[in-house]
Order: structure tokens, then sequence, then C-alpha cells
């Protein structure tokens, strides 16, 4: 299929999900709205994450790197599509979170712990955060693919070190504004529980979910060929070395929350575990630690078998629908709190939002040269040898 054929189904397929929307929005509104938040944030952790993993790159001046740059920018580049896609959910708040139902909240101890953090949790300050979370990812994004883009049309030092000197300072930034975004979005969604290391949670499962993507985005592209360059086994090997590791990472962030929570058994603070481990999400809870760890960790543990772009894109995949089961084990207990329960609407939301972000990256990634031409790291990176 040519990539203009992608773009076309891809609207398409985004014009029938945003049907089932509105649909559901007359139905059943709240549920609507769930399906809706859990999708967007799903989608704008993975783009956030891609931003990390393109700062990264630049601040280590890591060669490998310079030759997926263009498919991780691809994916940098939707970070404005899901500004725009944050508009709606300022409408569909009070459906979503406790704290802006307006005196709905019948749970006294909820009604207490909203309304002593009603300083940060109300609407305006709310929606200014986000807004402003999302200005930043947005403006970084945005400024590193314009340099790189224009490195590709006028070689230059400066723009160079730019590029290194933003994501070197930035990367601090955008991690605690990634913090601050998962208390907001998703960690108040049950205001009455809070955890101090949900932030690198969110951050490890984010890095997760986009290096995921960009294994499946390197096999799928193969570098649209630029005299005779392809991705090689080695690059490869790199890439499933750096999926290997965020797993563990995040399987050590999501330990240590269980850990922490589980010696302090206070009845407050395992209410989170509790909701997650009632009914059938207890087999989503077991699907997560199996699924995302214990399976991967095997599958790409042997050097050879990472060193294929066909089976790394596969296990990408894996990881990358695990991600959404992750995001969607985080939000849909909240709603569904005896267990979990697929919608239709969910398939909706999936359609609409995948599909527009379908056809903003591969449009995106089609817009400038698939390498960044003139980068010092280059010609390394193109005869790039994993050493083990």
């Amino acid at each position: 299929m040519t990539p203009r054929k992608v773009v076309l189904w891809s609207l398409i397929v985004a014009a029938i999900g945003l049907g089932i929307l509105i649909v559901g929005l007359l139905v059943d509104a709240e549920r609507a709205w769930f399906s809706y938040l859990a999708v967007w944030t799903f989608g704008v952790t993975v783009c956030i994450g891609a931003l990390l993993l393109l700062m990264t790159g630049h601040a280590a001046k890591a060669s490998w790197m310079v030759v997926t740059r263009r498919l991780t920018e691809s994916v940098v580049d939707a970070l404005p599509l899901y500004a725009l896609l944050f508009v709606p959910l300022c409408f569909g708040l009070k459906y979503v979170y406790p704290w802006a139902a307006h005196g709905n909240v019948l749970d006294p101890a909820m009604r207490h712990a909203i309304e002593h953090k009603r300083a940060w949790l109300n609407e305006p300050f709310f929606i200014a955060r986000a807004f402003g979370y999302l200005i930043e990812f947005v403006v970084i994004g945005v400024l590193l693919r314009t340099w790189s883009k224009a490195n590709d049309e006028s070689p230059s030092t400066r723009l160079v070190h730019r590029m290194r000197a933003l994501s070197g300072g930035g990367l601090p930034l955008v991690g605690l504004t990634l913090t601050w975004a998962s208390f907001d979005w998703t960690m108040s969604l049950e205001p009455d529980w809070w955890s101090t290391i949900f932030g690198l949670y969110y951050f490890s499962g984010a890095f997760v979910g986009a290096i995921a993507l960009v294994c499946i985005l390197m096999h799928l592209s193969r570098l649209r060929p630029v005299s005779g360059v392809r991705v090689t086994p080695d690059h490869a090997q790199a890439l499933g070395r750096v999926l290997f590791a965020m797993i563990i990472f995040w399987a050590y962030m999501a330990f240590s929350q269980l850990l922490i929570y589980w010696i302090g058994n206070i009845p407050d603070e395992v209410s989170y575990y509790s909701r997650r481990t009632t009914g059938t999400w207890s087999d989503i809870t077991y699907l997560l630690v199996c699924g995302t760890l214990v399976g991967p960790f095997f599958a790409l543990l042997n050097r050879h078998w990472k060193r294929n772009t066909a089976y790394l894109a596969a296990i990408g995949a894996w990881l990358f629908f695990m991600h959404f089961v992750d995001v969607y084990w985080m939000v849909m207990p909240v709603h569904d709190g005896a267990g979990v329960r697929p919608h239709w609407l969910d398939g909706g939301a999936i359609l609409f939002v995948g599909g527009l972000s379908s056809a903003w990256i591969v449009r995106r990634y089609l817009s400038a040269a698939p390498l960044p031409l003139h980068a010092p790291e280059l010609a390394e990176g193109i005869n790039y040898e994993a050493a083990v």
C-alpha cells in the first residue's frame, strides 16, 4: 500500500471512530469519555516517550540513533495533534474526574480528599496546567525537528550544538513535567490515593511504548532507501537492547510502588491495588506482569534473535499493545470497579485517535529525508557495529 493510501484509509478509519464516539456520547457519555481518555493518554505517552528517546539520542551523541532519528521525530511530531485532541476532554472532565463532579461525590472520604486538594484540583487550573505541559512538549519537539530539517538544507555546527544543548538541558525539565502530568491526567482519577513514585512508573511505560513503536516503524519503513543505506542487524540489536533495559526499568518501578504499599498495609493506601485485583482486573494485572516483563525478557535475551528486524518488530508490536493494556489498567478500573469490561466505545476511540495519529505520523515522516543528511554522527551511525 502506498503512503498516500495509508493516509487516506487512516482518515477514513478516524471518521468512522468519530462517528462511533458521537453516538456513544448520546448513549453513554461517561463510558465514552473514559474510553477517549484511556486512548488519548496512551497515545500522548507514546509521543512523549519518543520525545525523551529523541532527546537522549542528541544528548548522548549516539551514532546508531541517527539511523532511526527521523522515525522518532515523526512520532514526536504528533504532539501538536494530541494537544488539539485534548480540547474535547476539557468538556468531559466532570464525567471522569471525581474532583470535577461538582458535588456529586457521595463517599465522605473522597469528598474530604477532594476538598483538601481543591486549590490544585479545579477545572480552570487543571486545564491551564495541561496546556502548559503540552505546549512545553510541543515546542521542544518542533524546535528539534525544525533544526534537524534545516541542517539537511544548510549544514551548520551551530544547529547541531543547539539540538544537543536543548536536549541535554531539557531532559530533566521534560521528565519533571511528565511527572506532574501523570499526577494530573491519571493519578487524579483517584484523588483519595497518591504515590510519589507514580511519575517514574508513568515515565518508564511511556519509554517502553515509544521504543516499541520505533521497532515496528523501523521494520515497516526499512528506511526508504537512500543510496543503498538500510537498517542493519546491528541497528536492530542496539534498539532491542534499549527496549530490553526499559522493560526491566518498568518492572522495577512497578514492583517498587507495590512493595512500598504492601509493607505499609494501610487501607487508604492499598485502595489502588485492591481495586485492580478485584474480579477480572486481577487477570489483567497478571497479564501485565507476564506480558510486559516475563515473556519479553526472555524473548529479548538472545542476541541473535533481536538482530532480526521482523522479530524485533513483532516483540515491539506486542509491547506496544501491552503499554495500551497498562494505560487501560490505570484508567478504567475507576469506571468499571468490578472487573474489566471491554466496550464498543473503546473501539471507537481507538479508531478515531489511532487513525488520526497514523495519518499524521506518515505524512510527517514523508515530509523530510529518511536520514538526517548532515548529522556529524551519520557516517558512524550507518556503519555502526554492535559490540555484544
